[in-house]
Order: C-alpha cells, then structure tokens, then sequence
C-alpha cells in the first residue's frame, strides 16, 4: 500500500515538473506572436491607408476627368451659340474686324480658357456628301492638363438654300414638264405637279401631296434620286425686316426705287446705286463700304407694269457681275438684261414683238460652276454639282448673292428705269417712258420687250410675304407678263429659290410640252450652300440645329469624314 502510495505521488512530482517546463517554453513564444500580430496589422493598415490614398487619388481624377468633359461641352456649346447667331459663323474671315477675340480665337482653333480649364474647339465644314458641321472640342483642367476629353458632334440646320427649290405652295396649274430640268433637292410645302418628262438630278420631297400620273416616261428617268419623299414642311418668316439692321450698321439702308449695278474694277467687287430722283448715284466698294454685306432698300409696294418704276416704290432693279458677298432685301425685285443705273431710253430694236436682248442677268466674277449642271459620281453616288475660282484677277470661288423679296423678284420684261423729266405723266406718281406718236398697245401704253432670249442668275432668290390682302401665297419668282411676248430661251440658274408660290416663267403646248411664250427652266443647285450662304440669308422658323450624331473619342481616334 505504501509502495503504490509512493508511486503516485512520484508520478504527480513528474507531471508538475513536466508542466513547469511547457509553462517556460511558452513565455518564449509570446513575444514572436505580438510580433506577427502587429506586422500583420501594420501591413493591413499601410494597406488601408494606401487603398484610401489611392481612392481618393481615383476619386480625384475622376472628378477631373468629368471636369475636362464639361469643359469640352461648354466648347461644343461656345461654338453653337456663334452658329446661332451666325449660321455661317465657321466660313467668317478669322482676321475680320466685326469679330470678338474669343470668336477669332474659336475660329483659329486656340485654346480659351473656361473656369479652372481650357476647351479648344476645330470644325469640319459640311460638304456635298456629308452635309453636316462637324464640331471637335477637347477639354482638360489646369490641374490635371494629360487628362482630356474630346467630344465630337455632327450638327444640322435646315436652310432654304440647302434646297435648289423650295416653295410653300406650287400653284394650282403650274407644272414641271418637258424641257424642265432641276439639278439639286427640291421640297414644296404643297402639291407636287409634273407632266411629260422634266428631270430631276437629286432628292424631291413634298408636304401636301404630288400629281405625277401624266408623266409619259419611266419615272426613273424622271426622279433620278429616287421617288419623291413626304415630308414636314418649312416655315417661312414672316418677312425680311430683319436684314434692315444688319444694313444699317453700314448706313446702306435706302428708301424708294433703287438701281443696283454690280460691277468689278481692278479686281474688286463694286456696287453702283442710283436711289430715287438722284440722277448720278453712289458706287460703294463691297469689302470697304458694305461690311456687313447688306442692303436694304423700303418703300411703297408696286409691281404694276405702269407703276413698278415709281420712285416711292420700295423695288430694285438689278443686274451685273458680283465680287463678293452681299444680300439686298426689297419688297419688290426685278432682274435686268444690263445696267439698270442708265435711264436713257432704249434701242427701238426691242420694241413689243420686234426683238429682245440676246442675253443678260447676274453672274459671279471670281466663281464658274462645271459645265454640265449634274454629274455623276460614282464614289459619292450622286448627281453633283461643282463650284470653283475661275483665276480671274482677285478670284477666290466665294463670291454669293442674296435676292430678298418681302413679295416679288421678277425678270424684267415690259418697260425700262427712267428720270423724271425724261417720262410722259400719266396720273399720280405714275410714269412710263413717253409714247407721243408712237404705236399703241394694251389700253395705249408703250412698252420695250427687254426681257433677254436667255438669261443668267447666279443667286440665292428668296420671297418671304403672303399676300397681304387675302393671306394666300401669291408672291414668288417668275417672269414679269409671262403669257405675252415672243417665245424666250432658258433661265439658267445656279443657287437656289425659295418662294411662297411659285410663278410661271412662260406658257407650254399640252402635247409637246414645248414652251410657247416666256422661259424653259434650267436650275441648278450652287453645291457651296450646303455650307455656305449669302450674307445673314433669312432661315426656316421652325427649326433648329439638329444633333445627329454625338460622341466621345480618344486623343489617337481619326474624325471620320
């Protein structure tokens, strides 16, 4: 019993050593463990702090970048609102004095400062093929200058003059018929009415309806563009009172019947006026004198073969060849063979149904167009039209004029401009040229046919006003006293018509479709105003700068064209 007792408390003795021994080893270990623990914590701290630092470096940038996008907006947004208030803002002169710095620095594609940033906008021009302007702005911040963001945006505006036709009605009876060629897009607000086989080079759209059942050929032959497009209609202004205070900034406001020569002298673009009783008249230098590139011309509203020449009536009549850009607005405007400025009276040669001038009208000094009207292009697969500098003296290609009629712009047909103490009285401010023993027609009134066989007009034509006593149409381009007179030849027209009703240029057999009196129709779109426009032209009211197509690219991304 002893002997057992004895080795069970040998055998405790043991164990409480044994243990004394694996305290000892592990106060050792202790010191390694907090080692551990606390490297593990600072590692993960370090690492906290430096995913924070990052984060915030992250959110940083971030903030940045969305500030460089802004501020490539507010470029984008810089440059529409030039556009706006010029629509032909990106064709301006970069040196030219009517400009603000921040505009001519726009225009040069300098960097502007904006905010806490800078924003740099280039432009692409529309072209005949892509017909949209093409805005790149790159933003970036002052603190972060690597970080940059671009956007680009291609933008449209419809215009009247990207037509080479408009008109808010066609009439009830005037036709396209053979012989009629239209080379550009045509639109009528109205009805669309053609007979025989007229052709139409490029896209033809409507907003009322279309009569085409009488066309006697393949209509593909017709519509080279393809079939005729429904489609909203423009809305015109309600007149041109607006181009009156850009003409009055260079004083080129006039009141009364005003005779415009457009000449060119040492190869630059001049301006012969003759406004009212003034027998001698005023000649202007374009670039010096008509700065704003516009003249205005108020008065009474006549456009009566007797009382069209009154010298309070608010009508010009015009003729020429025009260096430079200028838009004229009048209620009334008439399109001479010559100078309208010499009041002497004219050769008995083109008396009433004895003759007519050869030719005559309005054509670009600096500009020539191809010599076929439209030609096909099979890289753009499009019937085109080409406008380029002829290498006359001074030629640059971007001479353009606009024709701004509240009611009517006519070809001159019956009468001519004379002083007043050259003419017969005839009634209250009425006067013609004198008719004493001479042959009588039309109730006894005299008249010289000076009206050419064929005539040229290089212009934007553009007719604004209902008629003011009935609100209907009424008062568009056309051919004074159309349905009389001898058989004419071909208005050939490069650049655009924009009427409220269009008028007949002449009368045509319903079987041949051969012209009987008055003008064949050859018009032709000036392909630069897809992108380029006369001076301030007036625009559709119901439209603004469509975005159709908006992105961001990278610093290395092409712009494609």
């Amino acid at each position: 019993m002893i002997a057992i007792y004895s080795q069970r408390a040998k055998w405790n003795l043991n164990r409480r050593e044994n243990m004394k021994i694996i305290y000892k080893n592990e106060k050792g270990i202790v010191l390694p463990i907090v080692v551990i623990i606390f490297s593990i914590m600072l590692i993960l701290g370090f690492s906290l702090l430096n995913t924070t630092n990052s984060e915030t470096k992250i959110n940083k940038r971030d903030e940045l970048s969305k500030k460089a996008l802004e501020y490539a907006e507010a470029g984008y947004n810089a440059y529409l609102w030039h556009l706006n208030d010029d629509v032909n803002f990106y064709s301006i002169d970069k040196e030219s004095d009517l400009l603000d710095e921040e505009a001519k620095k726009i225009l040069k594609g300098k960097v502007i400062e904006f905010e806490d940033g800078y924003y740099q906008v280039k432009v692409k021009k529309p072209s005949d093929k892509d017909r949209y302007v093409t805005i790149i702005s790159t933003g970036w911040t002052e603190q972060e200058p690597e970080i940059k963001r671009i956007v680009v945006a291609k933008i449209r505006k419809k215009q009247f003059v990207h037509n080479v036709y408009v008109s808010d009605s066609d009439g009830d009876e005037i036709w396209w018929t053979k012989g009629d060629e239209c080379h550009g897009p045509y639109h009528t607000n109205g009805t669309l009415r053609v007979k025989k086989s007229p052709q139409f080079f490029d896209t033809v759209t409507y907003s009322g309806g279309i009569d085409d059942q009488y066309i006697d050929v393949n209509k593909s032959s017709v519509y080279k563009a393809g079939e005729p497009q429904k489609v909203r209609k423009l809305k015109y202004p309600e007149s041109n009172s607006k181009l009156e205070k850009w003409a009055q900034r260079d004083g080129m406001v006039f009141e009364g019947r005003t005779c415009i020569y457009l000449s060119v002298e040492n190869g630059r673009g001049k301006v012969k006026i003759k406004n009212g009783y003034d027998d001698q008249g005023q000649t202007f230098d374009i670039e010096n004198d008509i700065k704003h590139g516009v003249v205005y011309v108020k008065g009474k509203v006549r456009n009566g073969l007797l009382s069209k020449f009154n010298f309070d009536a608010g009508n010009v009549f015009i003729s020429g060849t025009l260096k430079g850009r200028l838009t004229i607005a009048a209620e009334n405007i008439y399109i001479t063979y010559d100078d309208p400025t010499k009041w002497e009276e004219p050769s008995e040669k083109y008396l009433n149904g004895h003759g007519s001038p050869d030719s005559g009208g309005i054509e670009y000094y600096g500009t020539k167009f191809s010599n076929e009207m439209s030609t096909w292009d099979s890289e753009k697969e499009i019937y085109t039209r080409y406008a380029m500098s002829n290498g006359k003296l001074g030629a640059d290609g971007k001479d353009m004029l606009g024709l701004v009629a509240n009611y009517n712009v006519f070809i001159l047909h019956y009468g001519w401009p004379a002083p007043k103490e050259q003419v017969t009285w005839l009634g209250d401010d009425v006067y013609v040229w004198h008719n004493i023993l001479r042959k009588r027609i039309w109730s006894g009134f005299y008249y010289y046919d000076m009206a050419p066989k064929n005539i040229t007009i290089h212009a934007a034509i553009f007719t604004v006003k209902k008629d003011e006593d009935d609100n209907t149409m009424k008062n568009g381009f056309g051919f004074e006293e159309y349905s009389s007179g001898v058989k004419k030849g071909k208005i050939t027209l490069w650049g655009n018509i924009t009427q409220r009703e269009r008028r007949p240029v002449g009368t045509f057999n319903l079987n041949s479709g051969n012209n009987v009196t008055g003008y064949k129709k050859r018009y032709a779109h000036d392909p630069r105003m897809f992108y380029d426009y006369p001076p301030h032209i007036l625009e559709p009211v119901n439209v603004g700068w469509e975005v159709i197509e908006w992105k961001e690219i990278n610093e290395n991304e092409e712009v494609e064209n």
